[in-house]
């Protein structure tokens, strides 16, 4: 069967599986998936454990005797199987199915994986297998929109009561490092026992460790949140990221928004042509209903100057024409519509 990470407590107290899989690239909820499972494993009486690393030169053979081999002194055991590429290959993926073919009735397999690619997680048998065997508990990162909410249930765990403008700004300083943010509820709790926690306590106490990638910048300005643009983008600087991969990312949006804004235009067939899969889709859908192919032309246009810019050709700082153009996509800046290229 399948399962979100937060249904995994209630499956584990009907009891053990005996295979699950925790597959996602969210650090924290995969520790403390497998940790649940580690606990609840406890409770039922696994006293042993073994690792195994799966490495370019792993033995599959390994998991092979595991099915044929009792545990030690007949004790029952947790056997982790680490795949962070989430690629098994052939002799792999064929170790897996044979193993949860007949799991052995003393061992519980824990594999945790990395993040599997759609085609993987949807259709291949190694996978199937585990879904019939056991669990399989898919990770996935929690949306900005949506972490106000996953905080304040947290907080509430740690009886700390929190204003929604402190929530949004532990949010703001916690995005896509949800480590770091669960770390500074904790500190909060520390500082304030069990009780309201308002902005000005979050502003005194927890630090800035929202991380953001390039394509974070390019969902917020596609989506026309402009507070969010400034903010990613003032991380990425302080990140070191290089500006010439950020604006590749933008102009990257800019020319499948072009033919995509066009009167009559194909949706499908643009995006697809274009290789635009899942939610970037609805993203660049919305933006292009901000303007004709002449708005997103003159953009386009502009990031081919700030790309001048970049390169010493052309008058400005870099940052600055990063800020103005990803502000611009949002639709929060006048554009000026460019014939030619300064």
């Amino acid at each position: 069967m399948r399962a979100r990470s937060d249904q995994l407590p209630g499956l584990l107290t009907k009891g053990l599986k005996p295979v699950y899989m925790l597959t996602g690239d969210e650090p924290l909820q995969l520790h403390e998936g497998l940790d649940a499972i580690r606990a609840a494993a406890r409770d039922a009486g696994y006293t042993e454990r073994e690792v195994l690393e799966v490495d370019a030169g792993f033995d599959w053979g390994r998991l092979a005797a595991l099915a044929d081999n009792l545990s030690l002194f007949g004790d029952r055991r947790v056997v982790e199987l680490r795949l962070p590429s989430g690629k098994p290959g052939q002799q792999g993926a064929r170790a897996i199915g044979d193993y949860c073919k007949r799991p052995p009735d003393d061992t519980l397999l824990v594999i945790v994986s990395g993040k599997l690619e759609a085609k993987v997680r949807k259709s291949a048998a190694w996978v199937k297998t585990i879904d019939e065997a056991g669990v399989v508990v898919e990770i996935w990162p929690v949306e900005p929109a949506q972490l106000p909410r996953w905080l304040n249930a947290r907080m509430q765990q740690a009886g700390l009561r929190p204003t929604p403008e402190a929530l949004q700004l532990l949010a703001e300083r916690g995005e896509g490092n949800l480590l770091a943010a669960v770390q500074e509820v904790e500190k909060l709790r520390l500082l304030v026992g069990d009780g309201n926690v308002d902005l000005a306590t979050v502003q005194a106490a927890v630090a800035d460790s929202a991380r953001y990638d390039v394509f974070d910048l390019c969902t917020a300005a596609l989506q026309g949140e402009s507070r969010r643009v400034v903010r990613i983008l003032g991380g990425l600087r302080e990140e070191g990221v290089e500006p010439t991969l950020v604006l590749w990312a933008l102009a990257r949006e800019l020319r499948v928004l072009v033919p995509l804004s066009a009167r009559g235009a194909n949706a499908k067939a643009v995006l697809n042509g274009a290789k635009v899969f899942g939610p970037r889709q609805a993203a660049l859908q919305a933006a292009a209903g901000r303007g004709g192919p002449g708005r997103w032309s003159a953009l386009l246009a502009r990031a081919a100057r700030a790309d001048r810019v970049f390169k010493g050709a052309a008058a400005g700082r870099p940052w600055d024409e990063l800020l103005h153009l990803s502000l611009a996509i949002a639709g929060t800046e006048t554009v000026a519509v460019r014939t030619a290229i300064e």
